[in-house]
C-alpha cells in the first residue's frame, strides 16, 4: 500500500485507493505454508467433476484481500479438481444485482452477500433456492442456512483505531469513544451505509445493546449529526483497510478480517472487541443465473471444513463448519468473531429488524448524507 499521510476528511476523501489486503503472492504464501496450495477437497464432493469440466461460472464477492482469500481458499482449488473456469468480478453491489435479475439477464452466478441483504431480498424473486441434493447442509450449523442462501463466514464490525495515532492503552474502545472528538482527536471513517452506522450511533449515546431495536432512528440521526464533518465514509472494505493503513484516520469502524489482513502485514492498526456487532455473510444464486447448477456445487465444496479452514488461517474470518475448527491455527483464534471472549463482548445484528426496514431507512440515510 502507499503510505501517504493525509491531513484533513477532505483531503483523504479524494485520495481513498481501492487497493489493499494481502498481495496475491502473499496468500499463495499462507495457503502454501499451510499445506493447501492445489488442495481439491473430499472426494465424495467431486463425484460430479467430469460432469462440470469445461464449464464456467462467474463469482462476485467483495473485493481487495477478502475476495483474493476466497479465490484461494475455493475457487483456485474448486477449478483444479473439477475443470470449472472460475470468473472473478465485483463488488459485489445490490441494485446492479437486482437490475440484472429484473432484466432476466444476471451475468453473475454465485454472489456473496450479508445477511442482512439475503433476508430482505429473498422473497423477492431475487434469488434460486438452494439445491439440498447437492449442498450437504447438514455440514453447516443450522443457523447459518437459508432456503436461498447457505453462510459462507462469521465476522464482525469493531471499533478500530491507528496505533500511530494511539500508540498507548488510551486509545478508542467503544462507540462512545469514536464520538468523542475531544478525548480522542482525529478524523473518523464510517461504512457508507445505513447498517451497522444507526446501531453504531445509539451505543454511542448510550443504549445497551439489548436495548437497541426497534431502532430510534431519529436518535441515532441526531446522534450522527455530532462527527457529520469529521467522518470518511468508505464504501469498500479495502478503502477502510486503506485508510487506517495510510493514517488519515485515526479512528472508526473495520471488520476484524480486514484489521487482522493489515497487522499480519505490519500495518498500524489494532482492533477492540468491545461492542463488536456480529453478521453473516451467505453464497447465493442469482434468480436466472445461467450455470446455477454449477454454482450449487461450488457452494457444497465451499462449506466442506478443510476449505473453510483455509479461508479462515488467510483471513480470520470464522467458518460456517463446526468441524473447521480444529484446523484454524492457533494465532488466528483470538481474532475470530465467534471466539468466545469476543463473541461474549458483543452482540449479533438483528437481521428480522432489517429485512423490514432496509428499504425506508436506506432512503433516509441518503436524504441525510445530502443534507
Amino acid at each position: 500500500m502507499k503510505k501517504t499521510k493525509l491531513t484533513n476528511v477532505h483531503e483523504a476523501k479524494d485520495q481513498i485507493s481501492a487497493d489493499g489486503g494481502l498481495s496475491r503472492r502473499a496468500l499463495l504464501q499462507s495457503a502454501g505454508a499451510l499445506g493447501f496450495l492445489g488442495a481439491t477437497g473430499s472426494l465424495t464432493s467431486l463425484a460430479f467433476a467430469e460432469d462440470l469440466k469445461g464449464r464456467e461460472m462467474a463469482f462476485a464477492s467483495w473485493g481487495g484481500s477478502y475476495q483474493e482469500a476466497q479465490k484461494v481458499a475455493y475457487c483456485d482449488p474448486f477449478s483444479e479438481a473439477t475443470g470449472v473456469e472460475v470468473i472473478q468480478d465485483g463488488p459485489m453491489n445490490g441494485a446492479k444485482l437486482r437490475a440484472m435479475v429484473e432484466a432476466g439477464d444476471p451475468v453473475w452466478d454465485v454472489v456473496d452477500v450479508t445477511d442482512i441483504f439475503l433476508f430482505a431480498n429473498a422473497q423477492d424473486g431475487l434469488f434460486e433456492k438452494i439445491d439440498t441434493s447437492i449442498v450437504d447442509t447438514s455440514r453447516v450449523d443450522p443457523k447459518f442456512v437459508h432456503e436461498y442462501g447457505i453462510g459462507c463466514i462469521v465476522w464482525s464490525y469493531n471499533v478500530g483505531y491507528n496505533t500511530d495515532a494511539f500508540p498507548g492503552d488510551d486509545h478508542p474502545k467503544n462507540w462512545a469513544d469514536v464520538f468523542d472528538l475531544k478525548k480522542y482527536p482525529g478524523t473518523r471513517t464510517l461504512r457508507d451505509r445505513v447498517y451497522p452506522t444507526l446501531e453504531q450511533a445509539l451505543l454511542a449515546d448510550g443504549v445497551s445493546p439489548d436495548a437497541l431495536y426497534p431502532l430510534d432512528v431519529d436518535r441515532a440521526f441526531a446522534k450522527l449529526d455530532t462527527i457529520k464533518d469529521d467522518v470518511i465514509w468508505w464504501t469498500s472494505n479495502s478503502q477502510s483497510q486503506q485508510l487506517f493503513t495510510d493514517g488519515a484516520a485515526a479512528c472508526g469502524l473495520i471488520l476484524n478480517g480486514r484489521a487482522y489482513d493489515v497487522v499480519k502485514n505490519g500495518g498500524p492498526v489494532n482492533i477492540s472487541w468491545d461492542q463488536n456487532i456480529q453478521s453473516v455473510d451467505y453464497l447465493s444464486i442469482p434468480k436466472g443465473a445461467k450455470n446455477a447448477d454449477v454454482a450449487q456445487h461450488f457452494m457444497n465444496y465451499m462449506t466442506e471444513a478443510q476449505n473453510q479452514a483455509k479461508m479462515a488461517n488467510i483471513i480470520a474470518y470464522s467458518p460456517v463448519n463446526p468441524d473447521a475448527f480444529p484446523m484454524i491455527d492457533e494465532a488466528v483464534k483470538p481474532w475470530l468473531s465467534t471466539n468466545p471472549d469476543n463473541a461474549a463482548k458483543g452482540f449479533v445484528i438483528n437481521s428480522d429488524y432489517w429485512r423490514e426496514n432496509l428499504t425506508p431507512l436506506t432512503e433516509r440515510w441518503n436524504e441525510w448524507k445530502l443534507s
